[in-house]
């Protein structure tokens, strides 16, 4: 069989060094390193660290090539930076031009190894492989800009050799615990209801009340409380598809007041949850507290390392944690901070010129987290591999949708393939359920049942009224499941290596198989988010 595991734990045979003044072609063979920068190298327990010393230099990114023959890999998987999208967790060929945030898998068809950094590192880490090597890129860019350091810990690389005698689904999980040393996991079953995707803003006090009581019978007797979380629409500042930020102190006029709903929704046997954007608002905000995102929203977005925004954003979610809301989810800050990816379009420099964007992205984090206290903090449009060890939930995917499932295929589903990381960096969501009119009641209640048996969150968008009885009655089991799976005895993802819609699950020894195509005979291609 050919060679296909390469030990990466030494240093790389080729290392090339961007600066703000490097030329386009820096990383052709042969070419001059003309920078004072230096990066240097540890290996030791199986840890590979690696140390920029800019020694006055403006450095932006950092390239690490490790030579060796991997051409009997058969397949590779990589990461996502941030919520999953419908083609960018998957099994491919080699395609070295392709980048695989954080850490990728290889599959030779009898053992799956891993190779990544471990979680919470000071950069943006990109990897590509081919069958003569394997090759990291480490951004350690301030905005756009190049970062100037005495001494940064960049990355600690980590890899793992796999066995033919282990499944691959369970190795790329303890891969996933290699990385991440201290998780900060959830002590209590995350499920119950969200309203997002059957109002989509359009809520009030009253109703979120009804969908309390409800789903406080619905669970009546369950050893953990549900969540009824208030999504999107509870501020003042509310305008549909227009803007959802801040100030956030006040409530609109649906809701008389936010303590004192949190409140109702306690006193129908239900824990409170609650939406919030805290990067953006309509507030005043002192000019060099405001940052340039290149996600343009209407409105101010804070710039996270100036002292007015930290104070802001900790006063915030504060409020939110004295309200009684028993879990804060966080929403919109990678779009606030870097638009849709990370590119040369954001602004030269943060406030803080002195941290990576990737520091700056876990102080901002650790800053959300520690102003919860003991409230939990789910992260939504995050950077899963630097929120992991600080928040104790994280979506997985993009959005699912109650107007059309092939959304919920294509991203709830398919952020299945992130599922290794669940309960091994966090507990992973990988969105809501969507019972409305224009959505399968069936494929709901098998993606629900999907997210329960695999130990995920399960929350559920549930027009009031929609379910019989018999669909409610398979909700409730669902929930049931939410509710006593143990860390030990979530199901594994069977169909895995050989596909990015997982339909195909193990649940203490029964298997279970979804069809996610029965409704549209395949899938859908003419789909609006609107519609």
């Amino acid at each position: 069989m050919k060679p296909s595991f390469l030990d990466i734990i030494r240093t790389p045979d080729n290392v090339k060094i961007q600066t703000e003044n490097s030329p386009f072609r820096f990383e052709e063979k042969g070419t001059a390193n003309d920078t004072r920068a230096e990066v240097k190298f540890t290996a030791e327990n199986g840890i590979l660290k690696i140390y920029l010393y800019s020694n006055g230099d403006a450095v932006k990114r950092i390239r690490l090539r490790w030579n060796g023959d991997i051409s009997g890999v058969l397949s590779l998987l990589g990461d996502s930076f941030v919520r999953s999208q419908t083609d960018d967790v998957l099994w491919h060929a080699f395609l070295p031009h392709y980048e695989m945030p954080w850490y990728f898998y290889t599959n030779d068809g009898e053992c799956l190894h891993g190779y990544g950094v471990k979680t919470g590192c000071n950069s943006f880490a990109s990897w590509y492989a081919d069958p003569y090597g394997i090759t990291l890129i480490l951004d350690v860019r301030n905005g756009a800009g190049g970062i100037v350091c005495d001494e940064l810990l960049c990355a600690e690389v980590v890899c793992r050799k796999g066995n033919s005698n282990e499944d691959k689904y369970t190795a790329a999980h303890q891969f996933c615990k290699t990385m991440c040393d201290k998780p900060n996991l959830p002590s209590t079953a995350i499920y119950g209801l969200n309203n997002w995707y059957w109002a989509y803003g359009a809520i009030e006090e009253k109703v979120v009340l009804e969908e309390a009581e409800y789903l406080g019978k619905l669970t009546k007797g369950f050893k953990n409380r549900p969540f009824m979380t208030i999504d999107d629409g509870w501020q003042v500042a509310h305008a549909k598809g227009k803007f959802n930020g801040g100030p956030w102190h006040l409530t609109n006029e649906n809701f008389a007041s936010m303590q004192k709903t949190a409140e109702k929704i306690h006193s129908l046997d239900c824990r409170a949850g609650i939406w919030i954007r805290l990067l953006l608002t309509m507030s005043h905000v002192p000019q060099e507290a405001v940052y340039d995102s290149p996600y343009k929203p209407n409105g101010i977005v804070l710039d996270p390392t100036h002292e007015f925004s930290k104070q802001k954003i900790t006063e915030d979610v504060k409020r939110l944690s004295d309200w009684g809301f028993d879990m804060i989810k966080h929403d919109f800050s990678f779009f606030d901070l870097f638009g849709a990816t990370i590119s040369d379009n954001m602004p030269p420099h943060f406030y803080d010129k002195t941290k990576t964007n990737a520091q700056i992205v876990r102080e901002f984090y650790k800053l959300v987290q520690s102003a919860a206290g003991n409230t939990l903090v789910m992260g939504c449009n995050t950077v899963n591999h630097l929120a992991a060890g600080i928040h104790q939930i994280q979506r997985s995917g993009n959005d699912t949708s109650g107007r059309h499932f092939e959304f919920t295929r294509r991203f709830g589903v398919h952020s299945m393939m992130r599922a290794p990381q669940n309960n091994a960096f966090f507990k992973t969501d990988p969105d809501c359920a969507a019972f409305t009119e224009k959505v399968s009641m069936p494929l709901n209640l098998d993606f629900l049942e999907m997210a329960a048996i695999t130990g995920s969150a399960t929350f559920a968008s549930v027009t009031p009224g929609i379910l019989n009885p018999q669909e409610e009655k398979r909700l409730q089991e669902i929930f049931a499941i939410a509710d006593s799976i143990k860390y030990t005895d979530y199901a594994t993802i069977t169909d895995w290596t050989h596909t990015a819609v997982p339909c195909e699950f193990n649940y203490k020894g029964t298997p279970y198989k979804y069809n996610w195509y029965k409704d549209y005979d395949g899938a859908r291609h003419f789909v609006s988010w609107m519609e």
